[in-house]
């Protein structure tokens, strides 16, 4: 499940290359989240609602990918849902974990299913856009065809139960890094946004944070990221607030900060980098959660499961879960799935992300 990274003995970036991806960091406005502005969409992306009644609809149970482990964000926002999901759906959906490969294991099952309705997957984005880049696999995520956005999450750093007390804030964190009584973090993949976020604070911003991780141990998801932590396999780690919130209500790892700038509404009690006067890092430290059909799949489906995630996203049932977990349910049409990877696409190309992780490769 683990591939522990050996110390990291690499070079950063010349200063001219550091330079250049800091102001277009400061330049560039994060990716927009769905929902985040909580206007529910502007009604063009998705269904009017008169394909649900009388055109195609699928034939039977309906096959949901989840590209990450059972237990992590995405298995947890499929899960909240599908109570919801099924009942406006009016069949049921068998949702099946496919990890591995920064997701790219599970929507490449997406991408060669057929384009009939019956299969489709959710993410987690970006998480899947640098492994998309760095592995190069025979098939292009940006080719899958957006169905909706149904929520949002954030990256936090959550810390072992040992600690709680002794650690608190962001700087308590550092510190422990700084005294080497920390060596190791867990994040997901090379290329994750985890994996992005450490980076960035180690090598990028050196001066203004200077994380002193030695190795980043690396898992398939956020949920195996959250029991190594509570283990104390690693002393701290990084996933989302949706795949680490079963385990932080366990009492055995607790969150501490985190990376997206306006919050979190499931720990809305800790403080975000950015309060804490830390570059932004907003455009890898939110996370979009979209849902997908394979390539080519026909408008009259696209506009069916548009209308359906729209009611899903409204339903009581799901309504309920999100005011209990705090995990936000938004609706954003199609179109905004897809323009969604295009726009990091085009981010991680402009901001060199490639570049820096491959440079700092394990």
């Amino acid at each position: 499940m683990t591939d522990e990274t050996p110390t990291d003995s690499v070079e950063s970036i010349s200063n001219t290359k550091r330079r250049r991806l800091l102001q277009a960091i400061g330049a560039t406005s994060a990716i927009s989240l769905a929902g985040c502005a909580g206007d529910g969409g502007d009604g063009d992306d998705g269904g009017d609602g008169d394909d649900g009644g009388d055109g195609w609809s699928p034939e039977g149970t309906v096959r949901y990918i989840v590209p990450y482990d059972e237990g992590g964000g995405t298995d947890t926002y499929a899960r909240g849902i599908q109570e919801g999901f099924q009942e406006e759906l009016g069949e049921s959906l068998q949702i099946d974990n496919i990890p591995g490969s920064g997701g790219l294991n599970g929507l490449g099952e997406l991408y060669r299913s057929e384009p009939d309705g019956q299969t489709i997957a959710g993410n987690a984005g970006p998480l899947e856009v640098a492994p998309q880049l760095l592995n190069e696999p025979d098939f292009d995520i940006r080719d899958l065809t957006g169905l909706g956005v149904v929520g949002q999450s954030t990256w936090c750093l959550v810390v072992n139960e040992e600690y709680e007390g002794e650690v608190e804030t962001f700087d308590d964190v550092l510190e422990k890094y700084d005294s080497g009584e920390w060596e190791n973090i867990g994040v997901q993949s090379s290329g994750s946004s985890q994996d992005i976020i450490v980076l960035l604070y180690k090598y990028e911003y050196e001066d203004e944070v200077g994380w002193n991780w030695q190795s980043r141990v690396q898992y398939t998801g956020t949920g195996p990221v959250a029991q190594a932590v509570a283990s104390g396999e690693v002393p701290c780690g990084i996933g989302t607030d949706a795949g680490t919130q079963s385990v932080v209500d366990t009492g055995r790892i607790y969150p501490v900060v985190t990376f997206f700038g306006p919050g979190t509404g499931v720990y809305p009690d800790i403080d975000s980098v950015t309060d804490l006067d830390y570059p932004e890092i907003d455009f890898v430290g939110g996370v979009w959660r979209g849902i997908y059909a394979p390539p080519d799949a026909d408008q009259e489906i696209v506009d069916f499961y548009a209308d359906v995630l729209e009611r899903t996203t409204e339903n009581e049932s799901v309504q309920e879960w999100s005011d209990e977990t705090g995990n936000p349910v938004v609706w954003e049409g199609p179109e905004v799935a897809e323009e969604n990877f295009e726009d990091a696409f085009t981010q991680f190309e402009e901001l060199e992300i490639l570049e820096l992780v491959n440079e700092n490769q394990p």
